[in-house]
């Protein structure tokens, strides 16, 4: 009898973990998941602008386009993060910028860089 008492306790301890898992990892999913979907718009913006950079000589506008959209997405992309390069061939955008991912216990730097590389016509 006293074994199957200390089964019983194990099986407890063993479901508060699996629900200790899960509660940790549908928490993470509630921190990250927004951050992701914000990272891959921009950069699908980005292409977007790269791509419209083939048909404009306007590198200030779309500097500031990009800076608007980081904004909209609360992305923490400044203009110091952010270079344009043009030349006969090409147009570069590069961003990099950091993420912070805060928890109670531990605060993850989520690192990015963006380049993008559109053909001039």
């Amino acid at each position: 009898m006293h074994a199957f008492r200390s089964e019983r306790g194990e099986g407890r301890f063993g479901t508060l973990i699996g629900m200790s898992v899960l509660a940790l990892t549908i928490y993470l999913g509630f921190k990250v998941i927004p951050e992701m979907i914000s990272v891959y718009t921009f950069r699908d913006y980005l292409d977007e602008q790269a791509r419209f950079a083939a048909l404009s000589r306007h590198d200030d506008e779309i500097r500031k386009r990009i800076l608007r959209k980081a904004q909209e997405l609360d992305l923490p992309v400044g203009s110091k993060n952010l270079t344009l390069n043009r030349n006969d061939s090409y147009f570069d955008i590069r961003v990099r910028y950091v993420i912070p991912i805060v928890t109670p216990f531990y605060t993850y730097d989520w690192k990015l860089e963006e380049s993008i590389r559109a053909p001039l016509f």
